[in-house]
């Protein structure tokens, strides 16, 4: 788990991330906190259901290192919902990157919490010697998001097909 002042994020092992599929209720009583059914940005829907279809199969797969394959589930402290989730890739590739995601629930958009889960999962990623840099990609037209990756420390590297592409490097 990582803490934040605001936030908890938990990283679902495989059995939570089924629970995550089938039962999102269930998946609450296994976290001890409260259910409270997510608003997911209609936008994201499908890019959500591909990220479950890769979590599936990854921690299956690699449960040693399960953390770096899975959603880690964003929970306010304040209220003790999941208010989003946040993850890597997988683990750092032969160049020591890996790409991270995220998303949060429409009603807690806009009150930085993605920016406090990311800066909280960048510092965890980082202290593995093997990540150099984190990638992202985000819609052209998602402007908070990019505030978020900028927020980060990441840099804009290529925009092609209304995608931009980001990097954040590893500080040394």
């Amino acid at each position: 788990m990582i803490e934040t002042p605001r936030l908890k994020l938990i990283a679902l092992k495989h059995q939570q991330i089924k629970l995550l599929k089938s039962s999102p209720r269930g998946l609450a009583i296994s976290l001890g906190i409260n259910y409270q059914p997510k608003q997911n940005d209609p936008k994201t829907l499908k890019d959500l259901e591909e990220a479950i279809v890769f979590w599936l199969y990854a921690t299956k797969h690699y449960p040693a290192d399960y953390q770096w394959y899975t959603n880690w589930e964003i929970i306010l402290k304040a209220e003790n919902v999941s208010i989003g989730g946040i993850g890597f890739a997988g683990k750092p590739d032969e160049l020591g990157e890996s790409e991270v995601g995220y998303g949060i629930d429409v009603r807690y958009h806009n009150k930085g919490f993605a920016t406090e889960a990311l800066a909280a999962l960048m510092k965890w990623g980082f202290n593995n010697e093997s990540l150099k840099a984190i990638k992202a990609k985000t819609p052209s037209d998602n402007i908070s998001s990019q505030k978020v990756l900028e927020k980060n420390g990441f840099k804009r590297v290529d925009e092609t097909a209304g995608v931009i592409e980001w990097l954040a490097l590893k500080k040394t």
